[in-house]
């Protein structure tokens, strides 16, 4: 991407005011439905700050990882806060506060831009919202709630990064991880994953229908037991971006040519 995602939502929220601005330009001249809907994604615009401060908590989370088991004690002790608490309790928190900030990033952004590129159907359904792997890289009926291009082009590009990183979120955030997934409890282990931790992540992204081949790394990425998680963490995570400034800038791009034709601006 020759933008960051921060650029991208600052795009975003340019572009978003744009709508509102074409809409306030010309009133009465759509339907009030109409009207309504184009508003409703143009006020996405004032939640941008809101998804920037999230990236940099998603970062901040990254950063109390690096080199986590050499500021261990010989007691297995890591500071944490104002105090000390065992590594293998600090290294559990700190990556889980980094999926939970990821993913949190995604569910705001793919929010968004599903209002565009999702749907009707969709985004009726509040039991299914617009989300990054249902939406856009499963292979489980999602060609029918996104458009062919976007579903196809994401998936083929991204989807392997995106639900690795997927059920590395399922599995910290919703199974805690377990006991073994780390090679070892001690900061000797460091973040090296075990075989039994692995397996559990591969079975998941199998359920996603992707391998190797759908990304850009052509099919030479392939993580396993014994890699150390923050890699694997530092490789989705750009990808991931990527694919959220993608959908971003598409989202708000298509809104504004949507409604300039509408009004007559094009």
């Amino acid at each position: 991407m020759s933008k960051s995602l921060e650029e991208r939502l600052q795009d975003a929220k340019t572009t978003l005011g744009n709508v509102s601005g074409a809409i306030t330009r010309h009133p009465g001249i759509l339907p009030a439905r109409v009207e309504t809907q184009f508003i409703r994604v143009a006020e996405f615009a004032s939640h941008v700050e809101h998804w920037k401060q999230m990236i940099i908590a998603r970062d901040t989370a990254r950063s109390s990882l690096a080199d986590l088991e050499r500021s261990a004690d010989r007691n297995d002790d890591v500071p944490y806060g104002s105090t000390r608490a065992k590594f293998q309790t600090v290294r559990l928190l700190g990556v889980q506060a980094y999926l939970a900030a990821q993913w949190a990033l995604a569910d705001r952004v793919v929010g968004m831009s599903g209002q565009v590129l999702c749907i009707r159907n969709t985004l009726q359904d509040p039991k299914s919202p617009p989300q990054l792997v249902s939406h856009f890289v499963t292979g489980k009926g999602p060609e029918s709630k996104t458009a062919a291009i976007v579903f196809d082009s994401l998936r083929q590009s991204f989807g392997w990064p995106i639900a690795i990183s997927y059920a590395l979120r399922n599995h910290f955030l919703h199974d805690g991880a377990g006991g073994d997934f780390f090679e070892g409890p001690t900061a000797a282990s460091a973040f090296r994953t075990s075989t039994a931790g692995w397996k559990r992540i591969t079975d998941r992204v199998t359920d996603s229908s992707v391998d190797a081949a759908h990304s850009r790394f052509n099919g030479v990425w392939a993580p396993s037991a014994g890699d150390d998680l923050r890699k694997i963490l530092d490789t989705c995570a750009p990808e991931i971006d990527e694919a959220l400034g993608i959908l971003v800038g598409s989202a708000c791009q298509m809104a504004m040519a949507h409604v300039g034709f509408m009004l007559g601006e094009d």
